[in-house]
Formats: structure tokens, C-alpha cells, sequence
């Protein structure tokens, strides 16, 4: 074997045990990547924002791999698990979904009827009504032949189920048209023929948007107000 020969064993040799030390070096680096993240499991997220009480579909969801140590116990895996359910609170495109962002749809309760009326879009607190939230309803009556108009709160703390969207009224005296909003409402019996009434002889109907949690029902005294100037007390 000549000099040119055995450098090229030597070249080979030093070459191979390179390669060899690159491969393990790899290989090392890969389990110690994979002891620290660990095995991939699949779980749903979101592929598009949702408000609250969006009802959420099979659409809206998509399969992604992460790290099973990142994973929440409350992870949704399975796509069943979302079904019939509504988002709690609206959420962004690409949030992992978890159990607790999915509640029942609010619906009726024994001896409720759920009634549907058409408000006025800018009186019906300007869109910002959403399905489970509380209203009350406020109306003026009279204002006619004499009468001495009276606000009140006909119907307090009523639970909204559905809102429309916005389109054009005719009112049937005036045939003036206005833009009317369909909301939806779970009422006692006795609340829906309140309701009924003042529907029909009604001034001006006005949803009052209540605060989170604010479930209490209003003193009859604080419910009408008939323009007089409250006397001072003392």
C-alpha cells in the first residue's frame, strides 16, 4: 500500500468515526428533546372566534399534536364532547378548547313559555343584548287624548334566549318604517301577557341591559315614574 492509499484509509476512517459521532450526537439530542416534552397527544382548538353562547359545531373545530405535559386535564379530545353546547364567553381563533368554555345552551324552565317581540334596534340597548343575558323592560303608556304618560317597568329581570338580526318594520299607523330588532325571552305566564299588553298599546318599549349577576327584582315603588319631581325627605 502506497502513501496516496493509505491516506485515503486514513481520510475513511476518520471520516466513518465523524459520522458515527454526528448520528449519536443526533440521536442523543432527539431523546433528550423527547424526555423533555414528551409524547404528543391530540386535542381541539378553535379555528374562528366565537361570542358567548355561540352554539359551537364540528366546523368550528380542528385536530392539533402538542406535548402532553402542556395539556390541561379539562382539554376537549373528542369532538362529541362539544356537541349541543354553547361557548361560556367569546373566544379567539386558535384557543384550546377545555370543558369549562362549553355550558348548556339557557333555555326554559318549567312553567316558562318563550315569547319573541320585535324591539327597536337603537331602544334595545344598541346590540349589546346577548343570549343569557337579563333585561328589564321598560315602557311608556298614554301620552294620548290626555292622558298623562307613565313610564314603568312592566316585566323585571327576564332571561334573553335568542336576538335576531336587525331588519326593516313598517309600523302599521304610521307606516313609518324603523330598523326592528327579534329578541327572544323566557317569561312566566303571567309576564308574557304583560308583555302581550304592552306590546300592543305601548308608546315606546325599551330593554334596560342588567349588570352580571344583578338578579334582584326591583321595589314596585321604583318601577313607574310619572314625571312628578320627588319630594325631598326630612
Amino acid at each position: 500500500m502506497n502513501p496516496r492509499q493509505r491516506r485515503g484509509v486514513f481520510f475513511l476512517v476518520v471520516t466513518s468515526i465523524l459520522a458515527v459521532a454526528v448520528f449519536v450526537g443526533v440521536l442523543s439530542y432527539v431523546r433528550s428533546v423527547s424526555s423533555q416534552v414528551g409524547p404528543m397527544v391530540t386535542v381541539l382548538r378553535l379555528n374562528q372566534s366565537v361570542d358567548a353562547l355561540e352554539p359551537v359545531d364540528e366546523s368550528m373545530l380542528e385536530q392539533v399534536r402538542v406535548p402532553e405535559r402542556w395539556v390541561p386535564e379539562t382539554a376537549v379530545r373528542d369532538t362529541e364532547d362539544a356537541a349541543g353546547l354553547v361557548a361560556a364567553t367569546g373566544y379567539e381563533e386558535g384557543s384550546l378548547l377545555q370543558s369549562g368554555m362549553l355550558v348548556e345552551r339557557p333555555g326554559l324552565q318549567p312553567g316558562f313559555r318563550e315569547v319573541a317581540i320585535v324591539v327597536d334596534a337603537e331602544t334595545g340597548v344598541a346590540g349589546k343584548v346577548q343570549p343569557g343575558d337579563h333585561v328589564d323592560i321598560i315602557a311608556t303608556m298614554g301620552g294620548r287624548n290626555g292622558v298623562k304618560p307613565v313610564s314603568r317597568v312592566w316585566v323585571s329581570n327576564v332571561l334573553v334566549l335568542e336576538v335576531g338580526l336587525p331588519h326593516t318594520v313598517e309600523d302599521p299607523d304610521t307606516l313609518a318604517t324603523r330598523s326592528g330588532l327579534p329578541v327572544t325571552f323566557a317569561l312566566s305566564t303571567e309576564d308574557a301577557l304583560t308583555l302581550a299588553y304592552v306590546e300592543s298599546f305601548s308608546e315606546k318599549m325599551r330593554l334596560a341591559l342588567r349588570g352580571a349577576g344583578d338578579e334582584d327584582m326591583l321595589p314596585e315603588q321604583q318601577r313607574v315614574y310619572d314625571g312628578a319631581i320627588p319630594k325631598a325627605e326630612g
